[in-house]
């Protein structure tokens, strides 16, 4: 399969949307673009190899990601185990993708993919909200 038929079969299965934006996988934000030319360029979508051309890796659904061209850029320039990671969590978000065909029309199920940390974090800051809430209500009770 050539890297163009497995990017457009991509994009039927997972939608027309950058892997490493879908995922938050990049942290910086703000990125400037000289014209809106450029923008169009680097926000297009390319095949991205998870196991590497040069070792082996084919052009299919199983072993391609879609970044776009800025993310593709960025992508190759991090260490080696960072792409690593990032490489395991397109394997797992395209894991976490089920599709259901029966007799009705095809329904998408997508699971978003929330790192532990962040995860904890939210939890934590709802934690200390209650509590302080717990602290109002029972400040205004023993006023009474």
């Amino acid at each position: 399969m050539s890297n163009k038929k497995a990017k457009e079969k991509l994009i039927q299965l997972y939608g027309a949307e950058c892997f490493i934006e879908k995922l938050h996988l990049r942290k910086d934000k703000k990125r400037h673009y000289k014209s809106k030319g450029q923008l169009k360029r680097m926000k297009q979508l390319t095949y991205h190899h998870i196991k590497m051309k040069k070792d082996g890796g084919q052009a299919t659904v199983e072993n391609g990601a879609l970044l776009s061209a800025d993310n593709h850029q960025w992508f190759h320039k991090q260490p080696i185990e960072e792409q690593a990671r990032m490489n395991r969590a397109f394997q797992e978000y395209k894991k976490c993708k089920v599709e259901i065909t029966n007799d009705v029309p095809e329904i998408e199920v997508h699971y978003a993919m929330v790192k532990p940390s962040k995860l904890s974090r939210s939890i934590d800051k709802q934690k200390k909200r209650d509590k302080k809430e717990f602290e109002k209500e029972r400040l205004k009770y023993e006023d009474r």
